[in-house]
């Protein structure tokens, strides 16, 4: 099963011109690097190159007396030391599996971060669209937005940006038009580099400034059973439909 690792995918979007400025820095983790990102930006993520579904994400940052770190969710640990925070967060995984991300600030619904889950897919006729987006909000002393396993929830982007950040109806719809062509751009420079697929999940992130950043792109087989959370099932149906159309006719 083909499925590019988030190091490879990291790699061909940061060569962007446009799409490159969008990503956060990232690096193979090893001491050096996470002690270097961790001295430029205070907060880290630490995910497994081909891990999914927020699975074993690591979020971890500086404090006064030395290190602090959550996996997926809870109570933080805490650490003396770089090198022994180094030893928590990469145990059980084999060298290079590993990557160290910078931490977005992102905007919060309540006091909790979300994210943004915006879904492109092929037709039968192989024409790629946009077919919806919404907002994954983090649950209670979790880490990560992903719903499932952070016990959030889904909610419009609309009710997102206005409760987050005091968008209004024409900043919201700016911002709507802003993802899908960023959704345009990475499936365009997917394959213009040979990364073909038929559909695709973008995890998109908005900080608490304004600006949009790509968290992760999911190019091979990604979840969209969040989608049938909304109240309003027109994204779903969409996604349901282009994907039965794609497969009748491939």
């Amino acid at each position: 099963m083909w499925d590019p690792s988030k190091w490879e995918l990291h790699k061909l979007y940061s060569k962007h011109p446009d799409i490159g400025r969008l990503v956060p820095p990232t690096e193979v983790l090893s001491l050096k690097t996470l002690k270097r990102l961790l001295h430029d930006y205070k907060k880290v993520y630490i995910k497994g190159k081909n891990s999914h579904t927020g699975s074993g994400i690591i979020k971890a940052w500086k404090t006064g007396t030395g290190y602090r770190f959550v996996r997926v969710k809870g109570k933080p640990v805490d650490v003396p030391s770089i090198a022994e925070l180094y030893t928590n967060v990469k145990r059980g995984r084999p060298d290079n599996s590993v990557i160290v991300q910078k931490a977005i600030d992102l905007a919060k619904v309540e006091g909790r971060p979300f994210s943004i889950r915006l879904m492109m897919m092929r037709d039968g006729q192989r024409k790629w669209h946009y077919t919806g987006m919404l907002a994954k909000v983090s649950g209670e002393d979790s880490i990560i937005t992903n719903v499932r396993r952070g016990g959030g929830y889904a909610t419009t982007i609309d009710e997102a940006l206005a409760k987050s950040l005091g968008y209004s109806r024409q900043q919201i719809a700016k911002v709507k038009r802003k993802l899908v062509r960023i959704g345009f751009d990475i499936i365009d420079h997917s394959i213009k580099r040979g990364y073909l697929s038929h559909e695709s999940g973008l995890d998109l992130g908005i900080d608490r400034k304004g600006k949009v950043w790509i968290i992760e792109v999911n190019l091979c087989y990604p979840s969209y059973g969040i989608f049938n959370r909304l109240e309003d099932k027109t994204f779903y149906n969409k996604i349901k439909r282009l994907a039965a159309d794609y497969k009748k006719n491939r």
